[in-house]
């Protein structure tokens, strides 16, 4: 938590020397970094950490990552949106499949009505394992008790390290 309070402080310390600065920019940029950066989490970054998909279609990108040996998921936010998938380090495999089911189902967080949709037809796939990174492509199909509709999710991609987070 302490490491969050920092970049705050040095945001506010630099904002606050110039007096052109208008307090709803610098309440903005505020929330920025502290949705940016979660307590916890890894940023996200092309060829670093990274979690994506298409949900209903529309593009969704993590703005950062909470390791999983912290999690005991894997897990990829998006301001108040996730997506949370199934963890276990013995599944680093190339080719190993998960199906998505009752004991190994997906957490989908949204900013819609909803809320709170669980994924249990589905699967991930472990593509790649290279040193201390692994990679791999999952899609579902959310459901949710508050409603008949369901939301799919495809094209999924995630690159995560297996070395030890600091």
């Amino acid at each position: 938590m302490n490491y969050l309070l920092i970049p705050i402080m040095m945001l506010c310390c630099l904002e606050s020397c110039n007096s052109q600065v208008d307090a709803k920019k610098q309440a903005e940029k505020i929330q920025k970094i502290i949705k940016e950066t979660r307590p916890g989490t890894i940023p996200s970054s092309t060829g670093g950490w990274t979690l994506s998909a298409k949900i209903d279609g529309k593009v969704w990108v993590a703005s950062s990552i909470m390791p999983p040996e912290t999690a005991g998921r894997l897990v990829g936010y998006y301001n108040e949106e996730y997506i949370g998938l199934p963890y276990d380090r013995k599944y680093f495999v190339v080719g190993k499949k998960i199906v998505f089911g009752e004991n190994e189902a997906v957490d989908l967080a949204t900013s819609d009505d909803i809320g709170l949709w669980g994924g249990r037809k589905g699967e991930m796939e472990i593509t790649k394992v290279d040193g201390d990174w692994a990679e791999g492509k999952f899609y579902f199909i959310g459901s949710s008790s508050r409603s008949k509709k369901t939301i799919e999710v495809t094209d999924g991609f995630f690159r995560i390290s297996l070395a030890k987070t600091p």
